[in-house]
């Protein structure tokens, strides 16, 4: 079967850094929203045996991290969940960001709503392409230390880290599907 125009890769090498950054972060993105599309309602919370987590928490503890990273402290602005999405994002309550975050406690008293967690995912994956679209192609040099490529290469880590715990937390609950 032949591909499809639209199924065939495009020519990498044409990317700038800037646009391979972006593609990866959509590509992260789409990857861990699959995961946590595949859990069953009643999973959302459960932890499975032997963690202290649940799979709706991994995911909401990495959007509200992406959050915190891009418009926190990259921008240096702030935060979508203390900002435009106060009271929106789909968490029953934000970690207190006094001191150092216990995010294990936060964990176990935290209630999501799926939906509306996707629905502040997808405006924080919006907000990190669209400062990475907005910066100069400088700003991703490896060689400078002192640029935002290391705090968005942790996060494109993060995210793949995420999707991963995702799928191991459902297969321990239900058998490998993800």
């Amino acid at each position: 079967m032949t591909p499809r125009p639209a199924d065939r890769p495009r020519n990498l090498g044409a990317l700038s850094a800037k646009g391979l950054l972006r593609r990866q972060f959509r590509l992260a993105h789409a990857l861990l929203d699959d995961a946590i599309d595949r859990l069953p309602l009643e999973a959302i919370h459960r932890c499975p045996s032997g963690s202290d987590v649940s799979p709706g928490v991994c995911y909401a503890q990495f959007v509200l991290c992406e959050d915190l990273s891009v418009n926190g402290v990259l921008r240096a602005g702030k935060p979508l969940a203390l900002s435009t999405w106060a009271g929106r994002t789909g968490l029953s309550e934000i970690p207190p960001f006094v001191g150092t975050i216990d995010w294990r406690a936060w964990a176990h008293r935290v209630r999501l709503d799926r939906n509306n967690v996707r629905a502040y995912a997808r405006a924080v994956y919006a907000s990190t392409d669209a400062y990475i679209a907005a910066l100069a192609e400088g700003a991703l040099d490896p060689k400078c230390v002192e640029t935002p490529v290391c705090v968005l290469n942790a996060l494109l880590l993060s995210v793949s880290m995420r999707r991963g715990e995702i799928a191991s937390l459902l297969a321990a609950s239900y058998g490998p599907r993800a």
